[in-house]
């Protein structure tokens, strides 16, 4: 009976014994699991860190000039000026980014004829105005008065690592700009005498204190490659009435074959007053195909006019990131 008693006893301790052994060992191996996640989430935590760098666009010097508006227009001309930089890839890039218009004639003073809806190619430097192979592009907006408009900055830029090159694209969200204490605008206003200006004229540029315009960099993708079929976007500028309209006819099937019944018809959702601008057609090529093609205004009672000149040419750029726009970006109806 007694060593009965004794065997139960020792039974119950090595029970005892190994649950507090498996319990010392899950202790462990939670802290040891612990200790991995929190490796793992600093890890990620880096990487986020190191990916979210805040990359800008600095503006080191901007100028813009509003001309006087004569009736006639197209007399004097608006003109944007500035330099460039970004710490985008291996070694700081510059650019120096320029465009002018004819003036418009809207008494309020904003550009009519503003070059919006298009990336405009930077030159290297302001010697060589013709060269404009920077990677630096910006955009501007229907809007646009020189004491107040909005820009978009883009850039094209490589950048190697570890043996590996990669070629990508930045990209600025829409920035406006207005005069300030650094960037102030001197207006010159008309004479009561002088009937032949529709607004005052004027110019803005940064003082000697100017510290710059930092413009954040909202994405970067990398930069897109060849590719077979392209998609091609026209646009162009005409004075049209209600009910009429832009169509894109060419010597292919695609774009009618010079049948006007069977072409391709243009959007006015960016049409107004102030901005003639017919754009779309959305029409894809195989890469390197030529073709030739015009415009042409259906009118509203159903007459038909080709616009005058020589046939526009081009052929498919098969380097153009599957989009290709098409003439002038935007071609005037002639």
């Amino acid at each position: 009976m007694l060593l009965s008693s004794l065997f139960l006893l020792l039974l119950l301790l090595l029970l005892l014994l190994l649950l507090l052994l498996h319990a010392i060992r899950a202790r462990l191996v939670h802290h040891s699991r612990g200790n991995d996640e929190d490796s793992t989430a600093a890890r990620s935590f880096r990487s986020l860190a190191a990916a979210a760098k805040p990359y800008t666009f600095e503006i080191l010097s901007l100028f813009t000039k509003r001309p006087n508006g004569l009736p006639n227009g197209g007399t004097d001309y608006y003109v944007i000026e500035f330099e460039v930089t970004s710490s985008l890839g291996n070694t700081p890039q510059s650019a120096y980014c320029w465009s002018s218009w004819a003036d418009g004639t809207t008494s309020s003073g904003a550009a009519k004829y503003v070059p919006s809806g298009q990336w405009i190619p930077c030159a290297h430097n302001s010697s060589n105005l013709g060269d404009r192979t920077s990677g630096f592009l910006f955009q501007l907006y229907p809007d646009f008065k020189i004491q107040n408009f909005t820009i978009a900055l883009q850039q094209d830029f490589s950048e190697s690592t570890n043996n590996t090159f990669a070629q990508n694209l930045a990209t600025s969200a829409p920035y406006r700009i207005t005069n300030s204490s650094t960037y102030p605008c001197t207006m010159i206003t008309i004479p009561p005498s002088n009937t032949s200006m529709i607004h005052t004229s004027g110019t803005c540029k940064n003082l000697t204190n100017f510290t710059g315009i930092s413009i954040p960099v909202a994405n970067v993708t990398p930069a897109c490659t060849d590719t077979d079929d392209v998609r091609l976007y026209f646009s162009v500028t005409e004075t049209t009435h209600w009910g009429d309209s832009i169509w894109i006819v060419g010597n292919i099937t695609e774009l009618g074959s010079w049948d006007p019944r069977h072409a391709v018809g243009l959007s006015a959702a960016a049409y107004s007053a102030e901005n003639l601008l017919w754009n779309g057609g959305n029409v894809s090529l195989p890469a390197g195909t030529p073709f030739e093609w015009k415009y042409v205004q259906w009118f509203a009672d159903g007459a038909l006019l080709w616009e005058c000149g020589e046939n526009r040419v081009a052929t498919v750029d098969g380097g153009s990131c599957g989009v290709q726009e098409m003439g002038s970006n935007p071609d005037y109806f002639r």
